[in-house]
């Protein structure tokens, strides 16, 4: 196999893992309950790097009190950004709220209601081979 069906084949499995990805969330997204959720605990949290032995810059962890649906109980969940609290840190309003999305059926699975924060990864993954595939179709009709 040559250089270019290599990357033809790494770039198409970075799409469809990009279009599974997206499925997934905008399934998640459908069957979702979108609430104002209250920050309780914020910690700073730090990765180490075993290859370097160095520490990675710290990232916001966010502890949030959320009510339960058609209930007045609260539950807290830690939650997890894909990007490691970076951009929790933009969505946490003055009054120390952040809007959040969760699946009743599982509660304990909870995201930052933001279309950037929901579906910045599969766009990513799937960028690189919608530019190849248009770039093959446009050498394509030009010869």
């Amino acid at each position: 196999m040559n250089s270019l069906t290599i990357i033809a084949v790494i770039l198409g499995i970075l799409f469809v893992i990009g279009v599974v990805r997206a499925v997934q969330t905008h399934q998640f997204v459908r069957k979702a309950v979108r609430v104002r959720a209250k920050v309780v605990d914020v910690f700073d949290a730090t990765a180490s790097n075993p290859d370097t032995s160095s520490q990675s810059s710290p990232t916001s962890r966010y502890v949030v009190e959320i009510s339960g649906q058609g209930t007045t109980r609260k539950r807290r969940v830690s939650l997890a950004d894909a990007f490691g609290g970076s951009v929790a840190d933009k969505f946490v309003a003055d009054d120390g709220t952040i809007a959040v999305i969760y699946d009743p059926s599982e509660p304990g699975v909870i995201r930052i209601d933001s279309p950037w924060a929901l579906y910045f990864i599969p766009g990513f993954l799937c960028a690189p081979g919608v530019l190849f595939f248009s770039l093959i179709v446009y050498v394509w009709f030009r010869t």
